[in-house]
């Protein structure tokens, strides 16, 4: 339709511009922008610690029996918490320096929407606060509960973290 359109204007017909305006980004679109970014995060982040994880964590363990494993050897424990800090910490950045610098993630990029700050003169910070559900502490894994309730019942589809960080996930709309 859009060539049709160039080709009328350049007959020299005067034809209505299209109109564009920016409106909230569909449930759908942030659904699959996010499911994409976790397999990302999946072959960037957490591929790399594989290796150890498996050299840690004994594969033909039953969950009773790993449980007894890692009751019986704490060092192995604290090893598996401090490598989910690190993937959470890099997958925390990677939403985080995405959105600062480009407005956008690789799974936002595909679907073509973007992040907007609310306030004029966005702050890092901002960007952080909205992706601190990541984190797999008390009591922030509770967001991966609480989010997708704020996502359906806000007037501007958005998660309590994008309120707390006055940030919101938009996308342009062309009314012809």
């Amino acid at each position: 339709m859009g060539l049709y359109l160039e080709n009328m204007k350049k007959r020299g017909l005067n034809l209505p511009k299209e109109d564009s305006f920016a409106g909230p980004a569909t449930i759908w679109k942030r659904a699959a922008a996010f499911v994409t970014d976790l397999l990302v995060i999946n072959l960037v982040v957490m591929l790399p610690f594989r290796p150890l994880l498996q050299k840690i964590i004994p594969a033909e363990l039953s969950y009773y029996e790993a449980y007894n494993f890692f009751t019986l050897h704490p060092g192995y424990s604290r090893i598996i918490s401090i490598i989910s800090a690190v993937i959470a910490i890099l997958t925390i950045f990677y939403f985080a320096i995405l959105e600062y610098k480009l407005k956008q993630t690789i799974g936002k990029i595909l679907m073509n929407i973007y992040v907007v700050s609310e306030i004029k003169e966005e702050r890092f910070w901002q960007y952080i606060t909205r992706s601190i559900f990541m984190l797999p502490l008390f009591p922030f894994f509770l967001l991966w509960v609480i989010e997708p309730i704020f996502l359906f019942f806000t007037k501007k589809n958005q998660r309590l973290t994008e309120i707390l960080s006055k940030t919101r996930v938009i996308e342009n709309y062309t009314v012809q």
